[in-house]
């Protein structure tokens, strides 16, 4: 039940972000599509543009709204209802189908999204905390690889991997050039084969970078996954994963595949 709902007393643009959240779940502005300008919410709302801003804001850290382009037309894009599921350890499989696909693409395909990716790679000195993990002095460059995740065009995650720069030239890491197989693979081929994980869950709230790079309002919250790999002899990286709060549900599958089934096919038409 809404505040309106309830008949309490709420600011304006709380008001109104109910308003249009109510429409979005009833469909009236379906994903993909839209929101109407800012010019002509003032109007509908007879309000000021501060306060049409402030409850766009407030449906973005909701997760319901970003900024983007639809037809070549900039404006508030609806993102799609509900969560979607992202199976943290479908790229740790070592039965995983040897395919050409990064394990992103795969889950997305997975989960019938279209995925799409932009890659940077850039050295440079890391925090304290990932150059002692990597086993890096802190005043050395380690290898920075960022990947930019996109789900039917919609900013959805970023992934940044951190490599002990003698490994990733061993490797073949320190290049600009985004690798389609995925670093595990590189990491195996190249005689590192990643044998044990440590992951690590909070959530935060987005600084001004990730609310750039996500299409959310800085506060918007954020889940936030580190995930540490060795291979028999040393660490191999560290990986953060900056995903939408509110949008995402991470899962993690461990056990046989007999067993596994049992239970997916136990979860099928779970709701929320």
């Amino acid at each position: 039940m809404s505040n309106l709902q309830r008949g309490l007393a709420v600011p304006a643009y709380v008001e109104i972000a109910e308003t249009l959240a109510d429409e979005i779940a009833a469909g009236t502005w379906p994903p993909g599509t839209l929101l109407p300008t800012h010019k002509e919410l003032q109007s509908r709302f007879d309000v000021s543009r501060i306060t049409i801003t402030s409850a766009i804001d407030e449906l973005g850290k909701q997760g319901m709204v970003y900024s983007g382009y639809v037809g070549g037309r900039r404006g508030i894009i609806v993102r799609p209802i509900g969560r979607t599921d992202h199976f943290a350890t479908e790229a740790l499989r070592s039965d995983r189908i040897q395919t050409s696909y990064d394990a992103f693409s795969e889950n997305a395909r997975k989960v019938g999204r279209k995925p799409s990716k932009k890659f940077d790679m850039r050295m440079a000195r890391p925090p304290a905390w990932i150059a002692d993990r990597v086993g890096a002095s802190h005043d050395e460059v380690v290898v920075i690889r960022i990947t930019h995740q996109y789900l039917d065009g919609e900013p959805w995650a970023r992934e940044t991997s951190y490599y002990a720069l003698d490994l990733a030239q061993k490797v073949g890491l320190d290049t600009t050039e985004d690798l389609s197989q995925g670093t595990i693979r590189a990491l195996k081929d190249a005689g590192f084969e990643e044998i044990a994980w440590i992951d690590e869950l909070t959530d935060e709230s987005a600084n001004p970078t990730d609310a750039a790079d996500l299409a959310v309002p800085v506060g918007a919250p954020l889940l936030v996954q580190t995930r540490t790999a060795a291979c028999s002899t040393r660490i191999t990286r560290v990986s953060q994963f900056h995903r939408l709060g509110r949008r995402n549900r991470l899962i993690w599958e461990l056990g046989k595949s007999a067993g596994l089934e049992i239970i997916r096919n136990a979860r099928q038409g779970d709701s929320e």
